[in-house]
């Protein structure tokens, strides 16, 4: 189990990585789509949370839910790995 803070490091690590961004060019409570994710950005979150956390996102988490957050996503992921 992953707490909070250690999958918001990750994810946003990942995230500065992809896009050349600092941390804090992020915001949290900003849309996903707000960082111009593409495709491959969104292949490398699944196989990141894959990796990382043991969990399986599919594509589906985010073409149903287009206004995700960067919080949300980690929340998301928070509660799929405690269960």
């Amino acid at each position: 189990m992953k707490n909070y803070d250690s999958i918001y490091a990750k994810v946003s690590e990942m995230i500065c990585d992809a896009k050349d961004l600092d941390a804090e060019d992020l915001n949290a409570d900003a849309p996903l789509t707000a960082l111009a994710l593409d495709s491959l950005d969104y292949v490398e979150l699944m196989i990141l949370a894959k990796r990382e956390f043991g969990l399986t996102l599919t594509p589906e988490l985010f073409t149903k839910h287009p206004m995700m957050t960067l919080r949300e996503l980690c929340e998301y992921i928070e509660k799929e790995t405690a269960a």
